[in-house]
């Protein structure tokens, strides 16, 4: 059995430290407020942007995913999208102008998306099969801490202060928040590089990829068209619907604060709340893992999405700045915390073990697919309601609402593997009694 005390293990877990700092800072931060307040454009220039770098890496993260499975090269082209997005982040802001920070933005977001690809792929290469869910954990919790790492890190070349102290820094304002962000996303992911070893090419490593996975993709929809394995299908629509709403939510809230709530950037407020919500998503990841075990995955992403649905109301209907930090900002990191939690390990348990590479591929593209939708939705609905002033942003989270209503919908008619196992189980002990009556 493997060791999570192994230094691969480490530089892997490592791996998801650097990237969120990279997240939190640029895709759920920093660079929304640059454009929307410093350049003063529309959200849908910066939602359209993002649907069109996400769209892109849905359809290369296939194609690169059955490169690199044939080849069994993961790390250089890994160390290479990583590069191209610390590159493109470290330069935002030195150029004058809308368009070079959109262009930018775009290829940061495509190099970091698509490095996931290489990265997610090593997970099953360096842990045994009995403690990929521990590993993976291991991953997410310092994860957690990346993005508060990060967001600490940023703030005084923000804001010039650090929770009120004055320290010898030039307030930059948004802007400021790239280049150590990039620096950061950089400096934490070269262990990765240099301490993950490759597994080797699996199969043809000279066969033609780009067939190979037509050829995968093929077998899967024949697969869920004919009902082969029940309720993935439906599973994959309800991660479409509802990831839509909550991966929008969690990247523009620091918009919403602002322009709603009334929270200041500038003094720090957006990032402090920030920061607190992700302690509680630390907090919701451990006990919804619990609820997970105990409870099956099913029932316990139902609880978390009903939670959502009250996070979703509760921002919609609360007005009062201190209120919205201390009940919204609690209850989305909590909930935070449970939604991957809970989804993945329910999407493992519908599948077959032999094939869980290819349907997590499938699944994974379905969150792409969501992160276009729900920017495009919000972009849409706060530019073609700008008239109404801040009122739009509580009608795109409405949106956004009826979006993870429709998934919890869907969610109900997904079969529970764990009941079916249980009802399996029960069967075969009353054929045995039965049978033992019987003689």
């Amino acid at each position: 059995m493997a060791r999570v005390s192994r230094p691969e293990v480490h530089a892997w877990a490592l791996y998801d430290f650097a990237y969120t700092i990279w997240s939190m800072n640029v895709l759920s931060v920093y660079f929304q407020l640059y454009v929307i307040k410093d350049l003063e454009a529309p959200d849908l220039a910066y939602s359209a942007t993002l649907s069109g770098a996400m769209g892109l890496v849905a359809l290369l993260a296939p194609l690169l995913g059955a490169w690199s499975d044939r080849r069994g090269r993961r790390i250089p082209p890994m160390a290479f999208w990583t590069l191209a997005s610390v590159v493109a982040t470290a330069l935002i802001g030195r150029f004058a102008g809308l368009g070079p920070a959109l262009a930018l933005f775009f290829v940061a977001t495509v190099g970091n998306q698509l490095a996931q690809v290489f990265y997610n792929a090593k997970l099953p290469e360096i842990a045994a099969p009995e403690e990929i869910g521990r590993i993976s954990g291991y991953g997410t919790a310092l994860g957690f801490v990346g993005s508060i790492s990060g967001m600490l890190v940023a703030l005084p070349f923000v804001t010039g202060k650090l929770f009120g102290w004055h320290l010898p820094l030039v307030a930059e304002g948004n802007v400021g928040s790239f280049l150590p962000t990039a620096i950061l996303f950089g400096l934490f992911s070269l262990p990765a590089f240099f301490l993950i070893r490759e597994a080797g090419p699996s199969g043809n490593p000279r066969g033609p990829a780009v067939r190979a996975a037509r050829a995968g993709w093929r077998e899967i929809w024949r697969d869920l068209v004919s009902g082969r394995y029940p309720g993935v299908g439906r599973y994959l629509l309800a991660n479409l619907l509802f990831f839509d709403a909550v991966n929008t939510v969690i990247s523009f809230m620091s918009s919403y604060c602002v322009q709603v709530e009334g929270f200041d950037a500038r003094k720090g407020e957006v990032q402090v709340m920030l920061m607190m919500a992700t302690l509680w998503a630390v907090v919701g990841a451990w006990i919804w893992g619990l609820a997970s075990d105990r409870l099956s995955p099913k029932r316990a992403l139902t609880l978390c999405l009903w939670l959502w649905v009250v996070v979703l109301l509760a921002a919609i209907g609360i007005r009062d700045k201190t209120a919205f930090f201390w009940i919204v900002g609690p209850l989305a990191g909590f909930a935070m915390g449970g939604t991957g939690v809970t989804a993945r390990p329910l999407m493992a348990e519908l599948v077959p073990v032999e094939r869980r590479g290819e349907f997590f591929g499938l699944w994974s593209l379905f969150g792409r697919f969501a992160a276009i939708i729900g920017p495009l939705v919000w972009g849409g609905v706060t530019t073609g309601l700008v008239a109404w002033g801040t009122v739009r942003y509580p009608v795109a989270l409405g949106a956004e609402l009826a979006f993870l209503i429709a998934g919890l919908w869907v969610l109900q008619g997904v079969p529970d593997p764990r009941l079916a196992f249980a009802g399996i189980r029960q069967g075969e002990v009353q054929d045995g009694l039965l049978e033992e009556n019987q003689l």
